[in-house]
């Protein structure tokens, strides 16, 4: 009778363990997907964050070049950069940030205002057009360390 108590409980504590390896290797396995899953989204916010930043510096550059340059030929090619640079803004801003659309619009309306600069011939238009780019180049400027700093949050509650 010994033997066979014996048996069962050394059967019920391999058992268990069994189960107990199982287990673990089914939350270690999710917890790799889960790493995974964070390591890879939080390289593509990096690099999309990146990539935003270098097209809205490059916007803004291209602003105030085209608010000196006397060449024609050259406002033409800056006209066309600053229209060139839309569309990779709006790709790679995070929609989950809140500052996202805000920082979107004002960026619109900076290249709808530095492009109406450089396609106008009238003076008087020409200086509303800059003021009104330099209003919005203010707003960018804030609404960028606002966007990093929602930007960084999201990151860390990624984490």
């Amino acid at each position: 009778m010994d033997d066979f108590w014996f048996k069962f409980f050394t059967l019920l504590f391999t058992g268990i363990t069994a189960g107990m390896l199982i287990v673990n290797a089914i939350r270690d396995s999710r917890i790799k997907k889960k790493e995974r899953r964070i390591a890879v989204e939080l390289s593509e916010k990096r690099r999309m964050q990146n990539d935003l930043m270098e097209h809205i510096t490059e916007v803004l550059d291209l602003g105030r070049r085209g608010f000196k340059e006397k060449d024609e030929n050259a406002k033409q090619k800056i006209y066309f950069q600053l229209l060139n640079h839309k569309p990779f803004i709006w790709i790679n801003f995070d929609r989950e940030n809140r500052f996202a659309k805000k920082l979107r619009e004002n960026c619109n309306e900076y290249i709808f205002w530095c492009t109406s600069f450089l396609d106008s011939s009238n003076e008087t238009e020409r200086i509303n057009f800059e003021r009104d780019a330099e209003k919005n180049k203010r707003s960018i400027w804030k609404l960028i360390d606002e966007y990093i700093e929602a930007e960084d949050e999201l990151i860390k509650n990624l984490i």
